[in-house]
């Protein structure tokens, strides 16, 4: 039999809403908005150019119900594409498209033999393409939180055929995600399959055991926010003529996330920070190659410009912009800056006598305190309530979030920098 090609993706999420992007402006906002699709139109043309024999999708599809018909309808052109290329698409539902979370449907390719493109939700199931030698086992989820061990009552391998199992599942321990359909590697490797296509995790990983098979989770097909960086895109399976594979990632993502973390540590004027800048974005375009680069910038590190910087983050993020446009001209948008600098111990006040020394005390007081959200909120309320009911609400609340760490230490550090640089200038 000749070698076989699968190809494995998870967790498209098709025309997963914006993340807060909206408040941007100028943020290329339909580039962004278009990315799931078109990153499934890639992964589709891949398919039918590179003689793949399967594709299968480990869950998550969608991101829950439609807003209209054209999102199913983006996804019934793309298996249209594959049923016409004869190439058979085998889909499970995950916590975001589960069976109770979708209520609309529209009809979709006969695969004949195969069967429907999605496995059913009720029990786990096999289906076995005896031309390719390959039984795919897997199962839906019912509701979004299946928090039952699932593979627990998969279906036994088929001997002399390559047992491809398909899972929606954080695995156990996994502190980044939400734990659905919880089971170990080690569970996964006794159930003897070859190969394990998992999705939810949007991070690309393999936690086959030593002398196991594949337990792969290919991460997101497209990163949708900042949170989701670097490429992006699918596994593809090479089986051999004894049931043996390998496996390699493929980037389809047509946007690319990026944070440029740039250690200011000993810088002495901004120019040489727009210098530090133009270098990390042109190696970052490099690697990106044609792709929408969407970047966040995060500053670091022990400069006597700390509180310059921390002062001036608005007009620095317009510099910024600017070089990154000189730089990469429409391949670059800076997504935000974040100033994390800090000034040198030299320059700090804390050696010294008066007002310097007092106010120093007081904000590491406040840095240190493991209050400090709540008697920032607590300010921060005796001035809200001064404002105009319309302008209360949860918009203001949004512009405030007094919950988030980030924003209450950079909040202090803005205030730290106020307070040092009006002192200084007094004296």
């Amino acid at each position: 039999m000749k070698t076989r090609k699968i190809l494995h993706a998870a967790d498209i999420h098709l025309d997963s809403p914006l993340q807060k992007l909206d408040r941007y402006e100028n943020a290329p906002v339909e580039q962004i908005r278009g990315a799931s699709r078109r990153a499934l139109e890639a992964m589709t043309t891949y398919a039918i150019e590179n003689d793949i024999d399967l594709v299968v999708i480990a869950g998550d599809l969608y991101d829950g119900e439609w807003t209209d018909q054209n999102t199913g309808l983006a996804f019934v052109a793309q298996a249209t594409r594959l049923s016409e290329a004869g190439i058979p698409l085998l889909v499970i539902r995950g916590n975001h498209d589960a069976a109770n979370q979708m209520t609309s449907s529209l009809p979709l390719p006969s695969q004949g033999d195969v069967g429907p493109i999605f496995l059913s939700e009720q029990q786990a199931e096999t289906r076995v393409l005896d031309d390719l030698g390959i039984a795919v086992h897997g199962q839906s989820f019912a509701k979004r939180a299946e928090t039952g061990n699932m593979a627990a009552a998969y279906p036994d391998p088929i001997s002399g055929m390559f047992n491809l199992g398909m899972l929606h599942t954080g695995l156990e321990g996994n502190s980044m995600h939400a734990t659905y359909a919880p089971c170990t590697p080690q569970q996964l490797s006794d159930k003897g399959y070859q190969y394990w296509a998992l999705g939810h995790i949007h991070t690309r990983a393999d936690h086959a055991l030593d002398g196991g098979a594949p337990i792969v989770f290919p991460g997101n097909l497209q990163g949708r926010h900042i949170n989701e960086t670097g490429p992006k895109g699918f596994v593809v399976i090479e089986i051999d003529d004894r049931q043996r594979c390998d496996h390699s990632f493929h980037c389809c993502d047509v946007l690319r996330w990026h944070e440029c973390v740039i250690d200011c540590t000993d810088l002495d004027h901004r120019e040489a920070l727009f210098d530090r800048f133009e270098d990390e974005i042109r190696s970052a375009i490099a690697e990106a190659e044609d792709r929408l680069l969407i970047t966040r910038v995060r500053l670091v590190g022990q400069t006597k410009l700390s509180s310059e910087l921390i002062r001036q983050q608005d007009a620095l993020r317009g510099e910024l912009q600017a070089v990154g446009v000189m730089a990469a001209r429409d391949q670059l948008w800076l997504e935000d800056l974040r100033v994390r600098t800090q000034l040198p111990q030299s320059g700090r006040p804390q050696d010294l006598d008066g007002p310097m020394e007092s106010v120093h005390e007081v904000l590491q007081e406040l840095r240190q305190s493991p209050q400090q959200s709540k008697l920032i909120a607590k300010e921060l309320d005796a001035l809200l309530r001064k404002l105009p009911p319309e302008l209360r609400g949860q918009s203001m609340t949004a512009a405030l979030p007094t919950e988030d760490p980030q924003w209450i230490e950079s909040l202090i550090e803005g205030a730290a920098a106020e307070v040092h640089a009006r002192i200084q200038n007094a004296q």
